[in-house]
């Protein structure tokens, strides 16, 4: 988790950054199997589809771009909001996805995560556990850092001169990103979609 949100702070090309990105949130996902716990279970398996739901819809965000812009170093990047609004507003939602903010699927999943860890390191009274909790919290700030990070270098702050005639991707490029986007957020809504079959399930795994 660590790993991945560290070396995703130091990458300037955007799929490079995306790729640890993943690295990072697979950690998400081993650290809720490993609290071996109902919640943490069923966490870490709404981890799994909120992080295909949220890194689809930034992966096609990059592909976007190197299409329309030419480009996918970041550094090259900037002001792009105005100009492609409509994969600004998707690649936001995927953002705030990844990092776990609501009303999207991934507040949802790291709430549920995090708290069945939590909830394992109290029962066992593990020291080891109480502190991976805290170090778990750590990654999610790192998350936060690089993703703020990239949106605040593509889609803000002054447009360059090279991209002043850039373009909306056409909708069979935005569409797509517009469709995940709504599943992240209904998703986020209405978790007992996804929950009301995997808590039984996670318990009967578990023989609780």
């Amino acid at each position: 988790m660590i790993y991945g949100g560290a070396m995703a702070l130091m990458q300037d090309d955007i799929k490079r950054l995306l790729a640890y990105s993943s690295i990072s949130q697979m950690g998400y996902i081993l650290f809720g199997i490993g609290s071996m716990s109902v919640l943490g279970l069923s966490g870490a398996e709404m981890m799994y589809v909120t992080h295909a739901l949220g890194k689809g819809i930034l992966f096609m965000m990059a592909g976007i771009i190197i299409v329309k812009v030419g480009t996918r170093n970041i550094s090259q990047l900037g002001g792009l909001a105005g100009k492609m609004p409509i994969t600004a507003v998707c690649a936001v939602i995927g953002a705030l996805t990844i990092m776990g903010v609501p009303p999207t699927s991934g507040f949802m999943g790291e709430w549920t995560l995090f708290y069945g860890a939590l909830e394992t390191a109290i029962e066992d009274g593990s020291t080891v556990r109480a502190v991976t909790f805290g170090l778990g919290l750590v990654a999610t700030v790192l998350t936060m850092s690089y993703i703020l990070w990239m949106l605040k270098r593509v889609f803000f702050g002054k447009l360059p001169e090279h991209l002043e005639h850039v373009k909306e991707g056409s909708w069979y490029m935005t569409a797509p990103m517009m469709v995940l986007a709504g599943f992240t957020i209904v998703l986020g809504i209405y978790p007992d979609i996804f929950f009301n079959q995997i808590i039984p399930y996670m318990s009967g795994v578990l023989g609780v």
